[in-house]
């Protein structure tokens, strides 16, 4: 009964803009908005500083709040999106008169992601025609803009311009912007660390990070010719790497005061929300599962994803929704390889506990190779898989890098991810086998030995592993072997569930040197009782590897010697076939 009065209220009232981050779009559909508008204030006339980077974890309204400013600014739609903001507390506020007064660059690099750096650049380049030819036709035949600046966006739209050259679009874009309005524009990159991420997952890091660095620098760094600037993404990728010599960049992370309240809803906003839509008696639970975040001062902050998707079908139930939006590919990597200091401070987090530590304030992808602790808890804490209780500020600065912070989970939707993924990772991180006859058996591609190796393993020492649950049991041999592969890292590309031909693998490993032609493909099966035997599950497992096409993604690659491995396991019995 109760549930169905609040379908009846839901049905009267303005429909939740799930998937919808263009503000334009949001607005027009008569969509719920939560006003955010005042971070234009902050953005524009509190803060003097010329260059933002703010990193937020995913879903929490980046995209959305730069296409806010994005619509507010814009000087070639000034008169067409102003009604856009009248009911707005934007219209009551000193940044106001500044309404369609500047020239915007608004790039989105959340799509950035290929599997290749050439085929990164190319992405970069359509991005830039779609851009050009859509949003700023102008830079490409006004007069008011340099010959040598409309020759260089027309060899962008006709699929001419050449890598190296591509590092000035940032620039000239902002020189030949100032030229035809007359205006210094306000520069918006969403996304900066998409492209870095996906870099890194694919092997091609150091490529990107030089690409980015100079693109970055030529359009930021020294260039007076832009009003303001503001950078989101997830991470705070080292500075010194990408955002070198930019000495005007203020870095505003969940730990520092600057925008704490402009992305995620605080209780104020979401007490405002469960009166609208007659939810208030829920709100206990709703703070169990989506609130707890602190962002500089600010506490209480919730996951505004996790909010909106829960209010639009509330008799659905409280469940997991941020934690299903994305692949955890950096802790998936990350956590077979952390040390026993760090392992056991994740165990105490998943025992509901929390920890004290210092905290590196940048991603420093060298550091989380190598699994330091500082680094993995500042991974943890900026992606939105930690929060603090108290931040230690002086002056204003956040001094997690010099004093010990208390961190915790911050509700029960994120305590669902640490339950499926590092549960299964902290367990195969318990023993290091580097340097192990398995590893050379199966780096030399010797079957036999590592078919023996891999046995003998199981048989004596796989106690600390619980495989007597034969619904997990896959999910704990797959983290075993992923485990024994994490000390490759340096050297391999080690993907665990990659889209590959026809499906998803469950692991594919090839070098990270283009010239080794060798590569290796898993496939895991568990036993069932009492149906098929452990031979017929592993002959299953190497037929779906060639009906699914799983060798596609390393026969792209050149990869010609290629090891197919199906493996079915029963407890510590194994049977290990090959293709």
């Amino acid at each position: 009964m109760y549930f169905t009065l609040i379908r009846s209220v839901l049905s009267s009232m303005k429909k939740f803009p799930i998937g919808i981050s263009d503000f334009k779009e949001l607005i027009n559909s008569e969509s719920y908005y939560v006003d955010k508008t005042l971070l234009l204030e902050e953005f524009l006339v509190v803060n003097t500083n010329n260059v933002f980077l703010v990193p937020r974890p995913r879903r929490f309204g980046k995209t959305l709040n730069m296409s806010m400013i994005h619509c507010f600014l814009d000087v070639d739609h000034a008169e067409e999106n102003r009604p856009l903001f009248e009911t707005l507390k934007v219209q009551n506020s000193t940044a106001w008169p500044l309404q369609g007064k500047f020239p915007v660059i608004f790039l989105s690099f959340k799509d950035w992601k290929q599997s290749t750096f050439e085929k990164s650049i190319n992405s970069l380049r359509l991005l830039l025609q779609d851009f050009l030819v859509e949003k700023m036709p102008y830079l490409l035949t006004s007069d008011k803009v340099l010959k040598l600046h409309r020759d260089y966006f027309n060899s962008i739209v006709e699929g001419e311009i050449k890598e190296e050259a591509l590092e000035l679009c940032l620039q000239r874009l902002i020189i030949a912007l100032k030229a035809y309005h007359g205006v210094k524009p306000v520069v918006l990159i969403d996304e900066y660390d998409s492209p870095i991420l996906y870099a890194h997952e694919y092997g091609y890091r150091e490529e990107m990070v030089n690409f980015l660095r100079g693109f970055f620098s030529k359009g930021l760094k020294d260039n007076s010719e832009y009003h303001k600037a503001m950078v989101t993404g997830i991470l705070r990728v080292a500075k010194e790497n990408i955002f070198s010599g930019l000495n005007n960049m203020v870095v505003s992370t969940v730990v520092d005061l600057d925008f704490s309240d402009k992305f995620g809803l605080t209780e104020s906003e979401v007490d405002q929300l469960l009166s609208d839509f007659k939810l208030s008696e829920q709100k206990k639970e709703i703070d169990r599962w989506y609130n707890g975040y602190t962002f500089g001062l600010t506490k209480k902050i919730y996951n505004p994803w996790s909010i909106i998707n829960y209010l639009s079908y509330p008799d659905r139930g409280l469940r997991s929704f941020w934690a299903n939006t994305s692949k955890h590919q950096l802790l998936q990597e990350l956590l077979p390889r952390v040390d026993r200091k760090t392992s056991q401070m994740l165990v105490a987090l998943m025992n509901r506990q929390s920890i004290e530590s210092l905290i590196s304030a940048d991603t420093i992808f060298e550091s989380l190779e190598r699994a330091e602790t500082q680094t993995v808890l500042g991974l943890l804490l900026f992606s939105g898989y930690l929060t603090v209780e108290e931040m230690p500020m002086k002056d204003g600065v956040s001094e997690l890098s010099r004093i010990p912070a208390r961190l915790r989970v911050p509700n029960e939707e994120v305590f669902t991810v640490y339950e499926k993924l590092l549960q299964q990772f902290l367990n195969s991180a318990e023993e290091y086998v580097q340097g192990s006859d398995l590893l050379e058996a199966l780096l030399n591609q010797d079957f036999d030995s590592f078919s023996d190796c891999l046995k003998d393993y199981l048989l004596n020492s796989f106690s600390y592993f619980d495989v007597t649950n034969q619904r997990q049991s896959e999910k704990i041999y797959h983290a075993f072997i992923l485990g024994l592969m994490a000390h490759l890292t340096d050297k391999y590309v080690v993907k665990s569930n990659p889209e590959s031909g026809y499906g998803r693998a469950d692991m594919i490993i090839y070098p990270k040197d283009p010239d080794d032609k060798k590569g290796w493909i898993f496939e895991f099966k568990r036993g069932v009782t009492g149906k098929e035997s452990l031979q017929e599950r592993a002959e299953e497992a190497l037929q779906q590897i060639e009906n699914s096409q799983y060798a596609a993604m390393l026969q792209q690659q050149g990869r010609s010697k290629v090891m197919k491995l199906g493996i079915a396991f029963d407890g510590k019995k194994v049977v290990c076939l090959e293709g």
